[in-house]
């Protein structure tokens, strides 16, 4: 008898939770937390019992808050290794968006890259075009442009690689150019041997190879305590150099005799001594890649330029 309550109990219990479900399920009284899964843009959605799902940034990577406008991450169609902050551009104000562009049509990097220089070459002189990296809130992180395209309104050029550190032997192949805040990209009409980013020694190798623009001559000086020993004209004439200057023999100073002083002459003052001697430096690395396009594309009197993303999206304009 006992056995049979406890059941008729248990069955009653029962069928009571299985009513107050179908009553809360119908009326709205339960709510159910929402869940989805990640993206395949690289965003995430949070749960959320009611309203909208919201953008969260993926595990491991920093956030730098701008009252919504900016998100970190990579987005879709930017290119492998693309990184620093993405502008969310529907919270772009109209008036910042060029005439002929919708808010649809700007890239994740808007502003981010801006149009520096834009100079229209001659006869006589090259062009030169200038983009300078501009992170808001010094993000950190680097955003690779190579295939973004300048558009004129009569032509157009794609960024091309360039040689990101170059070495001695003279071997190094180009890759894809990634800038960080601060760094400023120069694109030239006129010809050169290759594209690099600059560096300390860099100057050396204008020495036998023609660029146009001069690369610069600010080499590191001879270090002092390295020549100590030498014979006083020999330390007069090698602390005579300057920038990327190389010493000559023979010369008076330089008697054929010191061969101590020869040998440091022809075993210094290259590329090569040079990257050996300074490539750990934390500052060996310029902030400047230079490019040569060999052609010119914008007009001598008036134009627009736009910078677009590899997608075609509009990264920034310039008008003159």
């Amino acid at each position: 008898m006992h056995v049979k309550i406890g059941i008729i109990v248990l069955v009653v219990i029962a069928l009571g939770a299985g009513l107050f479900l179908y009553h809360g399920l119908t009326s709205g009284g339960i709510g159910i937390p929402s869940f989805s899964f990640p993206s395949s843009s690289g965003f995430s959605l949070v749960p959320s019992h009611s309203g909208p799902l919201l953008p969260v940034i993926p595990a491991g990577t920093t956030t730098i808050s701008s009252g919504g406008t900016y998100i970190s991450g990579t987005p879709p169609g930017a290119g492998s290794g693309s990184q620093g902050l993405i502008v969310n551009t529907s919270t772009i104000p109209a008036s910042q968006i060029p005439a002929g562009w919708t808010a649809s049509q700007l890239s994740p990097y808007f502003h981010e890259i801006r149009l520096g220089t834009v100079s229209a070459g001659s006869y006589y002189y090259y062009g030169t075009i200038s983009l300078y990296a501009s992170f808001p809130y010094q993000a950190t992180g680097t955003i690779d442009i190579t295939g973004w395209q300048i558009k004129t309104r009569g032509s157009g050029e794609y960024i091309p690689q360039a040689i990101a550190i170059y070495d001695p032997t003279g071997l190094t192949p180009p890759s894809d150019i990634r800038v960080a805040n601060g760094d400023t990209v120069y694109l030239y009409s006129s010809s050169a041997p290759f594209n690099l980013r600059l560096n300390e020694c860099i100057g050396y190798i204008a020495n036998t190879a023609n660029f146009r623009p001069a690369l610069p001559a600010n080499c590191p000086q001879v270090d002092e305590s390295r020549i100590v020993n030498f014979t006083g004209g020999c330390q007069a004439y090698l602390q005579s150099f300057s920038g990327c200057s190389q010493p000559t023999l023979p010369n008076p100073l330089v008697p054929a005799t010191d061969y101590a002083c020869q040998d440091f002459i022809r075993n210094n003052f290259n590329y090569a001594s040079c990257f050996q001697a300074h490539a750990a430096d934390p500052n060996f690395l310029s902030n400047q890649v230079w490019i040569w396009t060999g052609s010119n594309v914008v007009n001598q009197y008036h134009d627009i330029v736009d910078l677009l993303d590899k997608s075609g999206r509009l990264v920034d304009q310039y008008s003159y």
